[in-house]
């Protein structure tokens, strides 16, 4: 849960920094409803120290390889779900040499590795060292506290991504559901919460 959040963190802010010397604007790229959190650096963190845990002591060419096709494959898989599940565009790689369906490529697959060998070389170390600073008693309680925040989170932003999707295809929002997420979280509130993300109910097979 401590690795998750804070990659969340870390990935939403050097993302946003990096985003704004390349594009020369600041934009929000959160990837929850609440929070300064982007999941997909908390879900890539979580799963470069399962995939590079036990290759810790490997050769920095071993550990850059592996994590170049773990954080390529997870970022395939990441644009495909959102595409699908929800007409979702949050990243397009069409334009680069050597893409997955525009989902991943492999300049951003080296950008992985890189990550991934500075993640378990030197910035896991450091955060296993300040995990250690926390009391035992303190530790179950408050990944607990986190875990309960992220579910709420996922299933609230997931809601309103459905709802989103619904209004953009053009249907009228149903049931109290739909109208609680229109009042608060409206179409306006939404594209500025998600302003790197474009919606396309089409992709996602709406029919209506």
């Amino acid at each position: 849960m401590w690795i998750f959040a804070v990659c969340s963190v870390l990935g939403l802010v050097g993302e946003t920094v990096v985003s704004y010397f390349v594009d020369g604007r600041w934009e929000n790229r959160a990837g929850f409803l609440w929070g300064p959190f982007s999941p997909i650096y908390g879900v890539g963190g979580v799963v470069m120290t399962l995939a590079l845990a036990r290759l810790s002591d490997a050769r920095g060419g071993v550990l850059f390889g592996v994590a170049a096709v773990v954080g390529a494959a997870f970022e395939w898989f990441a644009g495909w779900f959102w595409e699908n599940a929800f007409g979702i565009v949050a990243w397009d790689y069409s334009s680069q040499p050597f893409n997955l369906g525009g989902h991943t490529c492999l300049g951003i697959a080296l950008v992985w590795g890189a990550a991934g060998v500075a993640w378990v070389k030197l910035a896991l170390p450091v955060m296993q060292r300040a995990a250690d600073t926390v009391p035992n008693a303190w530790r179950a309680p408050l990944a607990w506290g986190l875990l309960a925040f992220f579910l709420v989170d996922t299933v609230v932003t997931f809601a309103a991504f459905d709802c989103w999707m619904n209004r953009l295809a053009g249907a009228e929002p149903v049931g109290a559901v739909q109208h609680l997420f229109a009042a608060h979280y409206g179409d306006e509130v939404m594209a500025n919460r998600f302003q790197t993300m474009s919606m396309y109910p089409c992709l996602a097979g709406f029919r209506g």
